[in-house]
């Protein structure tokens, strides 16, 4: 029983810094940065004249992630995003009332984490998602179920091994732009 007990505590032992759970805020968020893009093409042309034109509001992106380090140079885990959006949708032409929407979007990804040799305090590393997003409230901008995908191409954690920064350019449709954060490895 005291052989299982030790073995057990080594293994704990060995196992300790390869998991982490990192919080973002992130900034310009993929939906909403399509309808603002989707607004200003579609005003140019004979076709915008008919079609709904949005004033949106979006705060920042919140993403929770989980990983856990398989490899000295991969992990593999899991990330959950979060964002409100809201505002009025009108035509250009005819005398129809703006109309109200809101819309939490949300998003679930497994992922795969690379991590780039680096100083001890100061890593580099880029991450591959995909999975799926959903809008709960009114549809009125995108999908109420969609593939949702986002990939990091570098990121940095800079700090200690256990309480770290964390900072990383984003690409996707769920951020376009950039995400600050706080990371925690035990």
């Amino acid at each position: 029983m005291a052989a299982l007990g030790i073995t057990a505590g080594s293994l704990g032992a060995k196992a300790k810094g390869r998991d982490e759970i990192n919080l973002f805020a992130g900034f310009m968020n993929a939906t909403y940065t399509y309808a603002n893009q989707g607004r200003s093409i579609l005003s140019y042309d004979l076709f915008g004249l008919y079609e709904p034109s949005y004033d949106i509001t979006c705060g920042p992106t919140v993403t929770l992630d989980y990983n856990h380090r398989i490899l000295s140079w991969l992990g593999a885990g899991v990330q959950a995003n979060w964002a409100y959006l809201y505002g009025n949708g009108q035509y250009v032409l005819g005398n129809a009332p703006a109309t109200a929407f809101s819309q939490h979007i949300m998003a679930v990804l497994p992922q795969v984490k690379f991590y780039i040799p680096g100083p001890k305090h100061f890593r580099p590393y880029s991450k591959v998602a995909a999975g799926v997003g959903f809008i709960l409230g009114d549809t009125v901008v995108g999908k109420p179920f969609s593939f949702a995908w986002d990939i990091a191409p570098i990121g940095f954690e800079w700090g200690s091994q256990m309480l770290y920064a964390t900072f990383e350019s984003a690409v996707g449709n769920v951020i376009t732009g950039v995400r600050f954060g706080i990371g925690y490895r035990f």
